[in-house]
């Protein structure tokens, strides 16, 4: 992420930007049992699939896309140190690609009797400060501000609710008309007062979608409205149905788990619809 003297006069901006995260679904159950080289080789098949897909836009959107890695997690920034006008559109596409990349490398690991490799990506847009640090030899571009850390808490949010592709509100605004999605959930993270909507991104609009899954997507969703009405054993009915079409679908899982709670320990006259999350 070298710039040079010329990037100087970029510190402290405020930017529009999307920040995608992503990483490897229960990492440490999946290599407890390999050995180090079947680790290196899954690591490395991971970085190749995620990597392809970020590399593709940063060789197109030139200083428009940075991107680093910490430890298995995967980081790309669009529309820094540049501006990019379609910044979250371009970080959704990449997650998208990371995920294609990922299937043909999964099939060319089921056929050499090595363990798929799950991932969860999240996605946030907002407005954050852009700055470069160190001495002019060595400058280094860095975004700071609470949308960088609610895209992480959203990966991790990914991973909790078994979607592939977890998106922040913003990201979902700016390209509503161009994919499929549910919305998950409303939540309260850490440090928030204000709920935060969770949207999963079921596939581009240009794609198909099996009628399975918009049938599953239709009873999740009145789920959430009998939910939201505090009508939480009705509610209760329609994410079961989800579980009878998917029963691997880890969302209505948790939303059942919840209509549960709340018939027993009903929420305050106040209630907004949103979960508190104080584990992540």
């Amino acid at each position: 992420m070298e710039y040079g003297s010329q990037s100087a006069n970029l510190a402290g901006e405020r930017k529009e930007i999307s920040v995608l995260f992503s990483d490897i679904y229960r990492y440490s159950a999946l290599t407890e049992k390999l050995e180090a080289t079947e680790v290196a080789c899954l690591i490395d098949d991971y970085f190749a699939a995620v990597g392809e897909a970020v590399l593709k836009y940063k060789h197109n959107q030139d200083k428009q896309v940075e991107s680093a890695c910490v430890g298995t997690a995967a980081i790309a920034v669009f529309g820094a140190p540049l501006p990019l006008e379609n910044h979250a559109w371009c970080a959704l596409q990449t997650a998208m690609e990371m995920c294609h990349n990922l299937s043909e490398v999964n099939a060319r690991r089921y056929a050499a009797s090595h363990p798929e490799i799950k991932i969860g990506i999240g996605i946030n847009s907002d407005k954050v400060i852009g700055s470069h640090v160190g001495r002019t030899s060595m400058m280094e571009f860095t975004a700071i501000g609470e949308s960088v850390n609610q895209g992480q808490l959203i990966e991790r949010l990914s991973l909790q609710y078994g979607c592939q592709i977890v998106i922040g509100e913003n990201t979902y605004r700016s390209c509503k008309d161009r994919i499929w999605v549910r919305q998950l959930d409303s939540l309260r993270l850490q440090g928030k007062s204000s709920p935060v909507a969770i949207y999963e991104v079921l596939a581009l609009r240009s794609d198909s979608i099996s009628e399975h899954k918009l049938q599953a997507v239709e009873y999740y969703d009145k789920g959430r409205e009998r939910y939201l009405k505090r009508q939480f054993a009705i509610a209760m009915g329609e994410f079961a149905t989800v579980m009878e079409i998917d029963s691997s679908d880890k969302a209505a899982a948790i939303q059942l788990e919840r209509c549960q709670h709340f018939l027993q320990s009903p929420p305050p006259d106040d209630w907004d619809g949103a979960w508190t999350v104080t584990d992540l």
